[in-house]
């Protein structure tokens, strides 16, 4: 039987950004509303608009591009899905504006723009939000150990 090799999770390109736009709708919910329990209040979250479209490039150049030959896996997650539908109709619309762009540079294009929402499950985002928390603790713990020399006197 053969082994497997450790292969560590791929890196998102648009991580930080998408933790960062994630966290600000998340504090602008959680001040617009009250007595809304967690899940509600990221079924609200993830509903709201991005900053832009948070796949690479490169992924959505693959996807698209085989949305032209053919139809999406029928096991492809929702929210993914409508994202990737929502993304080709957009490039759809700007390959008939600017018939000469190539495929790769309206998919560049369109990724770019402001999505209508983040494209995420509840569970996802609640995911995201905790790994950005810790992360910034640890980082606000790591600053005040830098500096903690200082109240030693």
């Amino acid at each position: 039987m053969k082994k497997h090799a450790f292969t560590p999770r791929c890196t998102f390109e648009y991580e930080v950004e998408r933790s960062r736009d994630l966290m600000r709708a998340y504090k602008q919910v959680f001040t617009q509303t009250d007595g809304l329990s967690l899940p509600q209040l990221l079924a609200v979250v993830v509903a709201m608009p991005a900053q832009r479209f948070y796949v690479s490039e490169e992924r959505a150049m693959r996807v698209v591009s085989s949305m032209y030959r053919r139809p999406l896996p029928e096991g492809m997650n929702p929210a993914k899905r409508r994202m990737y539908l929502e993304i080709k109709e957009r490039v759809d619309r700007v390959r008939e504006r600017c018939p000469e762009w190539r495929l790769s540079r309206c998919i560049i294009y369109v990724v770019g723009q402001p999505a209508p929402e983040f494209y995420l499950t509840v569970s996802t985002a609640r995911t995201i939000l905790s790994k950005a928390r810790r992360v910034c603790r640890e980082s606000q713990r790591r600053s005040f150990q830098q500096w903690s020399w200082l109240s030693a006197r």
